[in-house]
């Protein structure tokens, strides 16, 4: 069976609530296996054991958060030269900007060769480090991302 490996890291919860509803809605897609790991706790068996990814993170100081930084640095030279053309995607949720951690997710991905089969979205909340509840139709963007790639992995689309 396919899978796709879900990695995120929140300090607030917001970007836990947006990566919950992105496995939700893979999950509900069916027919592949999502693994849904906290960035601290995935590792490189896990990505190499995917067929593809959905990462997760929030934009701190401009960049992509430390702790998902953390993750790619553990994996990427045990992955480098392995995951050729496997799909990502991605969610950043920034308080309002979120063009840096894109950024940074798409250069560690370039230099993984994975291919982004779907655009990232970027939650802009207005909302600085601090714990707030996602609007539901960031969610359902959420969910509705998470299906799309879980959907698109099992029609071997990407």
């Amino acid at each position: 069976m396919k899978r796709l490996l879900v990695v995120w890291h929140t300090q607030f919860g917001a970007t836990d609530q947006l990566a919950r509803a992105a496995i939700a809605g893979a999950r509900q897609a069916g027919g592949i296996e999502v693994d849904a790991r906290r960035a601290n706790e995935a590792g490189v068996d896990a990505v190499l054991d995917a067929d593809g990814y959905l990462f997760a993170g929030s934009e701190n100081f401009g960049g992509l958060a430390g702790t998902v930084k953390d993750f790619f640095e553990r994996v990427y030279y045990p992955c480098e030269g392995r995951l050729e053309a496997r799909p990502w995607t991605a969610i950043v949720c920034a308080g309002n900007d979120g063009s840096g951690a894109l950024r940074d997710l798409d250069r560690i991905a370039t230099g993984l060769r994975l291919r982004k089969a779907v655009p990232a979205f970027v939650y802009r909340s207005g909302i600085v480090a601090r714990a707030h509840t996602v609007p539901a139709e960031a969610l359902d963007r959420a969910r509705d991302l998470g299906a799309t790639i879980a959907a698109g992995i099992e029609a071997g689309l990407y």
